[in-house]
C-alpha cells in the first residue's frame, strides 16, 4: 500500500532528524565542558597570582558545574547507543529530559562566567602591583571572549534545533494524514471481508435446506481480520510532537537572559 510505504519513509526521515538532534546535544555538552575547563583554569591562575581565597567560591561553582556536565555527557552517550528501542519510548524518556538538562546547564555556565567576571573586576579595586593588574586585565579579556563564544554558540545551536523541530512537526503532520488514509482503507477491507463471510454463511444454510450433500466439505474459516488490518509499531505521532514542542516552549519562555552592562561586558 502506498500510504503504508509513505509512513515508513516518513518515520525513517524522522529518525534521521532525531539523530541530528542527538548530534547537537553532543556538540553542546562538549562545548560547555571546554568552556567550564577554561574558566576553571583562569580561576586557578588568578588565585595563584593574587594569592587570596576570593576565587575559591568560583572554583567550587565551576567544579560542581563540570560534574553535572560529565553526568549529562554519560546520558547523551547512552541516548546515542539506544538504536533498538522504540522511537516513541525514546522520545518520551530521553530526548526531552536531555534537552531540558542542557538548557539548565547553559544557564549555569552563563551564570558562572558572570560570577567570575564580577570577581575579577572587584580585584581591580584592591591595591595590586602593576604586574598583577595587567594579569587580571588579560584574564578579563579572555573571559569576554568566552562570553561572546558562548552567546554565538547557543544562538547557532538553537537555530539548528528549531530547524529540526520544524522538520519533525511537518513529518508528524504527513504521517498523521497518511495513517488516517491507511486506517480508512483497513476499515473498508474489514467491512468487505465481513460481507463476504455473511454471503458464504447464507449460501451454506441455503444448501443445507435444499438437502445438498456437504458432509465431505471442511468448515470454511473466516478470514483472519488481523491479516486485513495491517499491524504497525507506534509511530512518532503525538508523543514526538508534544514532547519536542515542550522543549521549544520552555526555551522560548526563558529566552536569553540579559544582565546589565558592567564596564564593557554583557552576559
Amino acid at each position: 500500500m502506498n500510504d503504508n510505504k509513505n509512513i515508513q519513509r516518513q518515520e525513517e526521515q524522522t529518525k534521521e532528524v532525531i539523530n541530528e538532534i542527538k548530534k547537537e546535544y553532543t556538540k553542546t555538552a562538549d562545548f560547555l565542558e571546554d568552556n567550564t575547563d577554561t574558566q576553571l583554569k583562569i580561576a586557578g591562575e588568578l588565585k595563584g597570582e593574587l594569592k587570596n581565597k576570593d576565587f575559591d567560591v568560583n572554583i567550587e561553582e565551576l567544579k560542581a558545574l563540570k560534574d553535572e556536565i560529565t553526568g549529562l555527557k554519560a546520558e547523551i552517550k547512552r541516548l546515542n547507543e539506544m538504536d533498538n528501542i522504540s522511537l516513541s519510548s525514546l522520545i518520551v524518556k530521553d530526548i526531552k529530559t536531555v534537552g531540558n538538562s542542557l538548557i539548565k546547564l547553559q544557564e549555569k555556565a552563563v551564570g558562572s562566567i558572570k560570577h567570575l567576571y564580577d570577581n575579577m573586576k572587584h580585584q581591580l579595586t584592591y591595591s595590586l602591583t602593576k604586574a598583577q593588574e595587567k594579569f587580571v586585565q588579560v584574564k578579563i579579556g579572555i573571559v569576554k571572549g568566552l562570553v561572546n563564544s558562548m552567546q554565538n554558540f547557543i544562538k547557532d545551536q538553537q537555530k539548528k534545533l528549531n530547524n529540526c523541530l520544524e522538520k519533525l512537526d511537518t513529518l508528524s503532520k504527513e504521517i498523521q494524514k497518511d495513517e488516517e488514509k491507511l486506517n480508512k482503507g483497513n476499515k473498508e477491507e474489514i467491512k468487505q471481508a465481513d460481507n463476504e463471510n455473511k454471503d458464504i454463511n447464507a449460501s451454506e444454510k441455503a444448501a443445507v435446506r435444499d438437502g445438498s450433500e456437504r458432509s465431505e466439505n471442511k468448515p470454511i474459516k473466516n478470514d483472519d481480520r488481523s491479516s486485513q488490518n495491517i499491524k504497525r509499531k507506534p509511530s512518532v505521532l503525538k508523543t514526538l510532537k508534544e514532547n519536542q514542542q515542550k522543549i521549544r516552549l520552555e526555551e522560548n519562555g526563558k529566552g536569553e537572559k540579559t544582565v546589565k552592562k558592567d564596564k564593557g561586558i554583557e552576559i
